[in-house]
């Protein structure tokens, strides 16, 4: 316990920070645009503290049973898991959609949560592939109802880019990372993330054609 003290303090700052934005909201009458800096400042130190809250109670939890077959190491966890296909390609699917690329919000939550899952593909036996240049396809399923923004330049894909970037390929630069991004209307609102050799990315959008990927 005492060694976590001080994530404890850093936690308990970030909520206080958060707390004093609301507080500025309920106290005075501000302008539209100040109203949504104080909200994305005060959504940013609730993200920092949900961080570190969920590295302690990881760090606390028993170790959920975990599963490799096939070629596939799944982690049972809410916000999402990781395979390798059968054609070598990374799959990682996130049980929620890209947030809008706002500010701060959503995206650090976003980016901690692929880096876990991650870690975790890798601890339980899986390999994470390593592309020198690769094709990154990012496809929301969602309805007109479920989608956070319509506009590719208003979700927050980046985050996606900074948490596998070292990991699965080199950077983010045109001549190492190629980009597609992709909406399937479904019911379901969830993020599927591949990652694969870049002169595979006509296959991939074939696959995807057939309903395949």
């Amino acid at each position: 316990m005492d060694k976590d003290k001080g994530t404890l303090l850093k936690m308990n700052n970030c909520i206080l920070s958060a707390q004093k934005c609301v507080e500025a909201l309920l106290r005075e009458q501000v302008s539209q645009q100040r109203f949504n800096t104080f909200l994305d400042a005060g959504i940013h130190q609730m993200e920092l503290a949900c961080i570190e809250m969920r590295r302690l109670v990881e760090q606390a939890r028993i170790p959920v049973s975990t599963s490799y077959t096939d070629g596939e190491f799944i982690k049972k966890e809410v916000y999402g898991y990781v395979t390798v296909l059968d054609t070598g390609w990374l799959h990682i699917r996130l049980n929620t959609l890209l947030p809008r690329d706002h500010f701060f919000g959503g995206t650090a939550y976003l980016s901690d949560s692929i880096t876990r899952l991650l870690r975790r593909f890798q601890s339980g036996g899986g390999t994470v592939p390593f592309y020198d240049q690769a094709f990154l396809a990012i496809v929301e399923h969602c309805d007109v109802e479920t989608c956070r923004a319509f506009d590719h330049d208003n979700k927050a894909f980046q985050s996606v880019i900074n948490a596998l970037k070292g990991r699965v390929f080199p950077d983010d630069n045109q001549f190492e990372l190629s980009l597609g991004l992709f909406t399937r209307l479904s019911p379901e609102a969830c993020c599927h993330i591949y990652v694969l050799p870049v002169e595979e990315a006509g296959d991939f959008l074939f696959c995807m054609q057939a309903n395949e990927v």
